[in-house]
């Protein structure tokens, strides 16, 4: 169903660049895709005019060192176990919106970001690929896999990603379920209280699960384990993350729709606040698949 045919990976001349591009050597020989594209926005606003001036004069413009010095970077990082070319794309303008331009235009499956930065949280709702984000902590490892689950079609793409990645790497999976219980709905209830009726509410999401492989015609001895927790007032991802981080997960999935901007500002839970997460667990953000919208309203609606 997922296909990873073209992957961007976008560079900002910092340190990321090193670790984004070692990280993207790891996952291009699990994936196999027929192109990389790494592409770098050049934001000359930010610079005074004498400066940009001085570059017009030199014998070499701008464009050119940075492409010599992004080339170089790549070139030493860059190592694939098949024949795979690259390309080196650098625009001029706004990061955000050229990135998002040029994925839109190019039919790009999987974009890799950096988790940290400000354009992360720009354009990971605004891409139409799947993202990744990676840090220099992020291990080449793909042995575990924890889907964020919350019963949806989006939670459905989700795990359809960790089962194509699966399939490539005989990684296992595990669903996770966050129960919200609102504690300032019932003044006299304690999260000690809350424990104490965790075993009504491991049935309640049992059922919940049960239900969901059935929509998605999965037999319920091959589904995987969906593990729960309860959220207080700790924000869901963060808690998504916790769980991965103490029981040693390689790779955080989570879905999403293709959201306008006004809706993802509207909505309170959305998987971008996954961004500026700095810790060492690469997540990825897997977007609504364009073919598989009448499969997936045939099943959910």
């Amino acid at each position: 169903m997922y296909k990873f045919n073209n992957i961007l990976i976008c560079l900002d001349l910092t340190e990321a660049d090193y670790f984004l591009i070692n990280y993207t050597s790891f996952i291009a020989n699990i994936l196999k895709p027929k192109k990389l594209v790494f592409i770098h926005v050049m934001e000359t606003y930010d610079l005074p005019d004498e400066i940009i001036d001085s570059f017009h004069d030199s014998e070499e413009n701008l464009e050119k060192i940075l492409k010599k010095e992004l080339e170089e970077r790549i070139n030493s990082a860059l190592s694939v176990n098949y024949d795979l070319d690259y390309t080196l794309v650098i625009e001029q303008g706004l990061a955000a919106e050229k990135i998002v331009q040029y994925s839109k235009n190019n039919d790009i499956d999987l974009s890799i970001l950096s988790g940290k930065g400000s354009v992360a949280k720009k354009v990971a709702g605004l891409l139409p690929s799947s993202v990744l984000m990676v840090n220099e902590k992020s291990k080449h490892k793909l042995k575990k896999l924890l889907v964020k689950m919350d019963f949806s079609k989006t939670s459905y793409l989700a795990l359809l990603m960790a089962q194509k990645l699966a399939n490539l790497t005989g990684a296992s999976i595990e669903c996770h379920y966050v129960h919200k219980f609102p504690l300032n709905y019932f003044p006299k209830m304690t999260p000690d209280n809350v424990k104490d009726i965790k075993n009504e509410l491991k049935e309640h999401v049992d059922n919940k699960y049960e239900e969901f492989i059935k929509n998605m015609n999965i037999n319920k001895k091959d589904a995987p384990l969906c593990s729960f927790c309860i959220e207080y007032h700790d924000e869901e991802s963060y808690l998504v993350y916790n769980h991965a981080a103490k029981n040693n997960f390689d790779l955080i999935l989570t879905g999403t729709k293709i959201k306008s901007i006004l809706s993802r500002t509207l909505l309170e839970k959305n998987p971008e606040k996954y961004v500026g997460i700095d810790k060492e667990i690469p997540i990825m953000i897997v977007k609504d698949y364009k073919k598989s919208n009448g499969f997936l309203k045939d099943i959910f609606d």
